[in-house]
């Protein structure tokens, strides 16, 4: 478990809301695995015993499958998974300032889409393995589109960034909505389009401009459970995922 309680908040507070309303119990409706671990702390213990790795893998794996849709499973898969954040810290502190937070921050989506990978084993490894790989992609040096640097784009001049690497691509030839549910299609991260639109969309509702879009941004951060720097680097991987496929996307339709 996390001792600094402002990187998952406080595990005390958690499991004693959570204990209060039997979440266990109603957990382990769905997760057999969890049965029979009716308070939080005997579900922390039994994911990480070195004793029974099996066991332990059986647990945090149906903690991850609670996460990909309730956000208090997530909470707890982060705390179980402290282990891994410190090591990932540990390793990768000379990259950045504030690297608990990032660790944490793609931890959080790694847990979120790893039932989208096919995987049913080794879930603490594996999530270590894709954190890592997904933060050396973004903060190894040489690497074009720093985090620090997460695009802040208004719904007026985001199709126009689609086709920043591709000149012959013109932004009035593509129709957003078909582009993105094309591009589903096409593998890009689904995870990444949802996040992209429903920051677009909540700007347009409040019509923001380009000086106050950061406090909207904020907003739609918290409610998807994500630090404001880990949502600009995902938009900026899915902004750079779909120019990749623009052209593409026009050949199809063509």
């Amino acid at each position: 478990m996390f001792y600094d309680d402002t990187i998952a908040g406080s595990w005390t507070a958690l499991a004693g809301r959570l204990d209060a309303c039997s979440t266990a119990t109603r957990w382990a409706a769905s997760e057999p695995v969890l049965g029979g671990l009716d308070e939080l702390e005997k579900i922390a213990a039994a994911a990480g015993r070195t004793g029974d790795p099996t066991r332990s893998d059986a647990v945090l794996g149906a903690l991850v499958r609670l996460a990909a849709t309730d956000d208090d499973a997530l909470l707890v898969a982060l705390h179980c998974l402290s282990g891994v954040v410190n090591t990932l810290a540990r390793d990768l502190k000379d990259l950045h300032h504030d690297i608990v937070e990032m660790v944490v921050g793609e931890l959080t989506c790694q847990i979120r889409t790893y039932l989208r990978h096919g995987r049913s084993r080794a879930f603490a490894e594996n999530l270590r393995m894709e954190t890592r790989r997904a933060l050396l992609a973004e903060l190894r040096p040489g690497v074009r589109h720093h985090p620090e640097w997460g695009e802040r784009l208004t719904d007026h001049d985001h199709l126009a960034r689609l086709t920043d690497s591709r000149p012959d691509v013109r932004a009035e030839d593509l129709d957003l909505l078909d582009l993105l549910l094309w591009s589903v299609r096409a593998g890009v991260d689904a995870d990444g389009i949802r996040l992209l639109w429903a920051t677009e969309q909540a700007r347009s509702e409040v019509g923001v401009w380009q000086r106050d879009a950061q406090s909207v941004d904020r907003r739609v951060a918290s409610e998807h459970g994500l630090c404001e720097r880990t949502l600009y680097r995902r938009r900026e991987r899915t902004l750079t995922a779909l120019r990749s496929v623009a052209g593409d996307y026009l050949a199809a339709v063509a």
